[in-house]
């Protein structure tokens, strides 16, 4: 909901403070930054200390900086408030997805977790609709004023019906065991450093000495973070390992991160698309793309019986052709345009491919790992979903930016569909990458059955 509800407002936003082009992409990438980056920390946090205080800390947090960004007063602050509601997001998910995870046992789990996804299509319509609404009559600010009561709600819902996990994370003997803050120093700071350097491209350029900087010292750290991670008795991805030698795990992984690189930013261009070549008012927009986030839905609530029955590998093959050739029918609009003819089929069919991608990566991942993990595995497939779209974002807008400055009238549309077709098509090139390698690392023959990913 915070993603496309901000998404159908950033053009609004971004004139209202004076952002330059490439700066309001940041109103998203500052969430999906920390969003991301701290998902691992979160996981292992909620595994460790109980589910139920990380959930709800996690959505008070959330509370009090979406009100932080319905008050703020310039580009920044508003920037720096989305990075910091992202934590709260960080703490919420995994923590959550660990709750259903062992709350659920047998079949049941695959149906929950795909709840899960569904309500994330629901969020999906909801903040299209609201986003839209509000953009065009009351202002942005009311999508922070509106939902801010809304997850103090959930704070306290969770807080009161969530188990009371006591015994969570004991050993043997009884006691907790220690907490690898050295391993999540190394990998939270790795992550954000990485994210970050992906997300700030866009907008200083690769070649620039921060940028380059910041890659490499990222991927010192994360280096740092894999060997330390072999020399601690309780490492922070509990057996690195063991984890990604399980069946497929790094194939997935690496296949959730490439489809969410391209499907996020299919969605944060299809709302560009829609308003400034189309020429749609905020609120139309959100209402053209109403039958996205309810096929969406189906779809999700459907997944939680069919990995039951289908291979997961030809399951996720189809979810990963559908996105990748449902992006081509966009790339093709032209400005003034029909919604129908080009932008619907691909808001249908990237939508259903990414609602069976989604869920079996998440419902692989997360059934592969022992009850100790649950909240883990969460937070590591939501981390490559969530660091998948900064980069998507990162690349798809320096592709932008790159054919806008070539064209001779960049503010008109015709000149902005050039770059959005070209965006779009290197979205369709990360999605169909993710394809290629799922063919080649997936083992065939893999079902989710009664909670467990068998042979």
């Amino acid at each position: 909901m915070w993603m496309t509800s901000i998404n159908i407002a950033v053009p609004r936003i971004g004139e209202e403070f004076g952002l330059l082009d490439g700066s309001q992409s940041w109103l998203v990438s500052a969430y999906t930054l920390t969003f991301g980056g701290f998902l691992l920390l979160a996981g292992v946090i909620s595994d460790r200390f109980g589910r139920r205080h990380v959930f709800s800390v996690g959505m008070i947090w959330m509370t009090v900086f979406s009100i932080a960004c319905g008050i703020s007063r310039t580009g920044i602050q508003c920037i720096i408030f989305r990075a910091l509601q992202g934590l709260g997001a960080a703490a919420s998910v995994p923590s959550a997805i660990g709750v259903l995870s062992n709350f659920f046992i047998g079949n049941e789990k695959h149906r929950a977790l795909s709840m899960f996804g569904a309500a994330g299509s629901l969020g999906f319509v909801l903040g299209l609709v609201l986003g839209g609404i509000l953009s065009g009559t009351l202002g942005w600010r009311y999508i922070f004023y509106i939902n801010a009561p809304v997850i103090f709600v959930l704070a306290v819902s969770g807080w009161l019906s969530f188990p009371n996990e006591k015994e969570i994370g004991m050993t043997k003997d009884g006691k907790k065991p220690s907490l690898d803050f050295l391993g999540a120093a190394l990998g939270t700071s790795g992550v954000v450093l990485l994210t970050f350097a992906l997300s700030q491209s866009e907008v200083s350029g690769w070649n620039q000495p921060v940028i380059i900087t910041t890659l490499i010292l990222s991927v010192f750290i994360l280096m740092g973070f894999a060997y330390a991670e072999r020399k601690v008795p309780n490492p922070i991805i509990f057996k690195p390992t063991y984890l990604w030698k399980l069946p497929s795990f790094a194939g997935v992984w690496c296949s959730a991160f490439l489809l969410y690189s391209g499907w996020a930013s299919v969605n944060y261009f299809l709302t560009l698309i829609s308003q400034e070549v189309l020429f749609l008012s905020p609120l139309m927009t959100g209402l053209y793309l109403i039958p996205m986030g309810s096929l969406g839905f189906v779809g999700c609530v459907l997944m939680g019986r069919a990995v039951e029955k289908f291979e997961l590998k030809l399951l996720l093959l189809t979810g990963l052709f559908i996105s990748t050739v449902g992006i081509l029918p966009a790339a093709f609009v032209k400005s003034g345009g029909n919604f129908w003819a080009f932008l619907f089929p691909t808001t249908m069919l990237t939508m259903g491919g990414a609602a069976i991608s989604y869920n079996v990566a998440s419902i692989a991942l997360v059934s592969a790992v022992p009850p100790v993990a649950k909240s883990l595995a969460g937070g590591l497939i939501n981390t490559a979903f969530q660091i998948g779209s900064g980069f998507g974002l990162a690349i798809t807008s320096l592709v932008n930016e790159s054919v806008l400055r070539k064209t001779l009238h960049p503010e008109d549309p015709s000149s902005l569909m050039r770059g959005y077709q070209a965006a779009l098509f290197t979205c369709c090139g990360l999605v169909g990458s993710s394809f290629v390698l799922s063919v080649f690392t997936i083992r065939s023959g893999q079902k989710a059955t009664a909670g467990a990913v068998v042979h």
